[in-house]
């Protein structure tokens, strides 16, 4: 069909506009019977899934109880299941790693949040415990500081290489390396992109910190911004580090497979996706006082991804109008949360809403 402009209009019963990890798992959990379009104007993972720790660390960054904890609970759980099976169906090795995590006190200034985490994290799992300065050496001899908390659960996974196998698995789906030029909708929703229209009943914007524009496009503000996180990769023969160490300044290493690590990462609010002298040095002072012998690493590569940031660090993931949903906000939780999003809102295009969905409501989290 062509429209008054000659452009190419092509029918789906879902359109996704966003190829990064969210995108692609809700992707995976819907029944290949549907013709499914995703739309990216990047490569499909190559952003801030790519640039991702990996972190399965669904406990590590809560003080109480709340829907998101919750839900990331719920999400860690399903993780190895999910990772078998896309490893069974692909032949790629997403090196999933459950060696516990580290929360690392980096300064006394965090110690009253420190304990308040500890009492809330031991009064729900008995395996949770405090680490003084000989048990921190004990688990690991290079390791320096006054006190941590060993979550024995947190695991980790390879982000980039979970990002290619989620991506292998849809053959059947139609991808448009392209830029979404405008979105209107009538009876169906019409996205532009260059030469040509794609129309569905169903569209679903998981683009990230960028979903504020496309949805901004049908008139609704969607209060989410970007927070660019820089990383930097090393290789180290000799560290033989097991668990992932997470300060509570945010500065982290993951031991990645074959000797090599992942130091990250830095907070600052902004959409261009760069590399800055000053961010990388503060990444290896931060992580060279947490381990010092990381100082005899050597450099691979370094490089950043923006991440979708909302107020009070939740969840948009909802129907916002008929036929438009919206999945965003994951922040520093994309990889941890990727299985359960996509099974959520999967069954929420279905017609079929979990309950657990009632709080990450757009309304309620806008109002």
């Amino acid at each position: 069909m062509l429209t008054n402009e000659g452009d190419v209009i092509k029918k789906y019963d879902l359109i996704i506009v966003g190829a990064g990890v969210i995108g692609l798992s809700i992707a995976r959990n819907l029944p290949r019977d549907l013709s499914i379009a995703v739309i990216d104007r990047n490569e499909p993972g190559r952003r801030a899934s790519y640039a991702a720790g990996g972190m399965l660390g669904a406990q590590n960054e809560f003080y109480e109880d709340n829907a998101l904890y919750r839900l990331s609970m719920a999400g860690r759980a399903m993780m190895p299941e999910v990772i078998s099976q896309l490893e069974a169906e692909t032949g790629h090795q997403i090196h999933l790693k459950q060696h516990g995590l580290i929360k690392y006190l980096s300064c006394m200034e965090d110690q009253p949040l420190f304990e308040r985490q500890f009492h809330f994290l031991s009064q729900t799992d008995s395996n949770i415990r405090q680490l003084n300065t000989k048990e921190l050496t004990q688990l690991h001899p290079g390791i320096t500081g006054t006190s941590g908390i060993y979550i024995p659960d947190d695991g980790q996974i390879d982000a980039a290489r979970y990002t290619r196998a989620l991506k292998a698995t849809l053959s059947h789906v139609d991808f448009y390396h392209d830029e979404v030029l405008n979105i209107r909708k009538s009876d169906d929703y019409t996205v532009s992109i260059h030469q040509q229209q794609l129309q569905s009943a169903k569209l679903l914007i998981a683009a990230g910190a960028w979903s504020q524009d496309l949805l901004r496009m049908l008139n609704i503000h969607l209060p989410v911004t970007g927070m660019r996180g820089e990383v930097c990769y090393m290789y180290h023969p000799t560290l033989h580090l097991r668990p992932s160490l997470f300060g509570t300044n945010g500065c982290y290493i993951v031991p990645k497979a074959n000797h090599h690590y992942l130091i990250g990462a830095t907070s600052q609010p902004d959409r261009e996706n760069y590399v800055s002298d000053s961010g990388i040095a503060w990444l290896l002072e931060e992580s060279q006082k947490m381990l010092p012998s990381l100082a005899a690493g050597e450099i691979i590569r370094t490089y950043s991804g923006v991440r979708p940031f909302t107020r009070n660090h939740q969840l948009y993931l909802d129907e916002c109008s008929e036929g438009l949903y919206v999945a965003t906000g994951h922040y520093r939780n994309g990889i941890l949360l990727s299985a359960i999003t996509g099974h959520y809102m999967a069954q929420l295009i279905l017609g079929r809403r979990e309950p657990l969905l009632d709080h990450f409501r757009i309304k309620e989290l806008t109002t």
